[in-house]
């Protein structure tokens, strides 16, 4: 099996880095764009509700062509489009008009599916969680440049400055990822199982052992996969239900985070009376504590594994997002701003720790076929949590928006509550895609080398 380095990681992570940098863009010009259009903070948070309801239904066709098109084109021409949409948020003469732009931003930034799906095909699972660690480096780096440098355009132009930027970098990443090789679906859970026995090719290398035994499957798998309908595909993956306690977990927990996301620079500004640039270098302090948490996660998650703690994932996913309402609450309510920085930058490690374990854990646990899909789907369920900054504009419009984030901090401990709960069905679920793997690898077909089919 052909074994992939860094460069596959780093040109994904280049897409996290121009989404999540436009992202803060938006959170930096909203005080521009609520003075040239004149709008409430429910106005504005309803723009990022009104992204997430297109990006929900955009996830579904996404996740159905990752199963079937050639995932590396499919990311390209979905990043050009995506630059082609910032260049009209950019111009936007009016509300209607951004609200128009936010919404074909939102549809083609629902392409996490297809990048889920080849990552899990590049990496093996005892580096899975290091490897969507590194790989959501890319958003903790576009964060830093959407907050720092959106912010110096914002003060010196305007808050058109902070969207232009993207468009010629969204092109120049878009042309990165449509170099990238598309391997095989499922070509790493052929080895699953000696993977984590430290063997392969039927020779043990205790350098690779993991030296964990996976439990028996609980189910027998039936299902032929390249040609499942719709309904069958659902109730196959509302089996697995370690990856639903996943899901349900990080949900909670990121109705929060999203919520900080958009209105972290606006609190900075309005709590503490600092300007936009200001402002956004002092949110940069969580983004640099997000690099800590965002590889810290994955690299502390796959070493536990191979200490032969096989609920590794879901255990540092949990204790993260216990931490992270700890730290959280003081870092909202504290007045002093030294003492604010040191708080939030150990709230962005804990906030982010989760992220690395509690992606690979639902990737783990699905059948490769079908991982494209299912990665549609739990979108379409976490999108939820991105309904938060409108919720939180309402609230700021009666609490100040101090008040309201503190009042939904505690969400992200809950989630890691839930969360724990994945333990008790990660490992027969993850028995279970070994098992399939073996039932179906011999009738694989190569839908590597297979091009977009109209």
């Amino acid at each position: 099996m052909k074994r992939h380095g860094l460069g596959p990681v780093v040109a994904l992570a280049g897409i996290q880095m121009v989404e999540q940098g436009e992202r803060l863009s938006l959170a930096q010009a909203l005080e521009g764009i609520k003075g040239d259009f004149g709008v409430s903070d429910a106005a504005l948070g309803g723009i990022a509700a009104a992204t997430t309801v297109v990006g929900a239904i955009g996830a579904l066709p996404f996740g159905w062509l990752a199963d079937r098109w050639r995932r590396t084109t499919l990311l390209a021409v979905a990043l050009v489009a995506w630059s082609a949409c910032i260049g009209l948020n950019a111009a936007a003469g009016g509300l209607l008009m951004l609200y128009v732009a936010r919404l074909g931003i939102g549809f083609v930034e629902a392409n996490g599916p297809a990048i889920i799906s080849l990552l899990s095909d590049y990496y093996p699972v005892q580096r899975r969680a290091r490897m969507l660690g590194y790989f959501q480096l890319g958003a903790a780096a576009g964060g830093i440049l959407g907050i720092g440098l959106a912010g110096v355009l914002i003060d010196a132009f305007s808050w058109r400055a902070a969207f232009w930027l993207w468009v010629p970098v969204g092109l120049v990443v878009a042309a990165l990822v449509a170099r990238l090789p598309d391997p095989v679906r499922g070509a790493q859970d052929d080895q699953l199982q000696a993977d984590l026995a430290g063997t392969r090719d039927g020779v043990h290398d205790r350098s690779r052992a993991v030296l964990v035994e996976l439990p028996a499957p609980t189910r027998t798998g039936t299902l032929d996969y390249a040609s499942a309908d719709p309904r069958s595909v659902l109730r196959e993956l509302l089996r697995i239900r370690s990856m639903w306690f996943a899901v349900i977990g990080i949900t909670i927990s990121q109705f929060f985070l999203a919520a900080l996301g958009y209105w972290g620079i606006e609190f900075f500004k309005r709590a503490h009376g600092l300007s936009a640039s200001a402002a956004g270098g002092y949110a940069a302090i969580l983004g640099a504590g997000s690099f800590v948490g965002l590889a810290g996660g994955g690299i502390l998650a796959d070493r536990l594994l191979g200490r032969g703690v096989l609920n590794a994932r879901v255990l540092v996913a949990a204790a993260g997002s216990v931490a992270a309402t700890v730290v959280l609450v003081p870092a909202l309510l504290v007045s002093d701003l030294v003492l604010s920085g040191v708080l939030f930058f150990l709230a962005g490690a804990c906030v982010t720790l989760p992220v690395a374990p509690s992606e690979a854990l639902m990737t783990d646990v699905v059948v490769a076929q079908i991982r494209g899909r299912a990665a549609s789907i739990r979108s379409v369920v976490r999108s939820v949590a991105n309904a938060s900054p409108a919720l939180i504009g309402v609230l700021s419009d009666s609490l100040g928006l101090r008040g309201a984030l503190v009042l939904t901090a505690p969400l992200y401990a809950i989630g890691g509550a839930v969360m724990l709960l994945a333990a008790r069905t990660y490992p027969s679920d993850l028995a279970f895609v070994a098992a399939e793997s073996d039932r179906i690898s011999p009738r694989r077909e190569p839908l590597a080398e297979r091009a977009p089919q109209g």
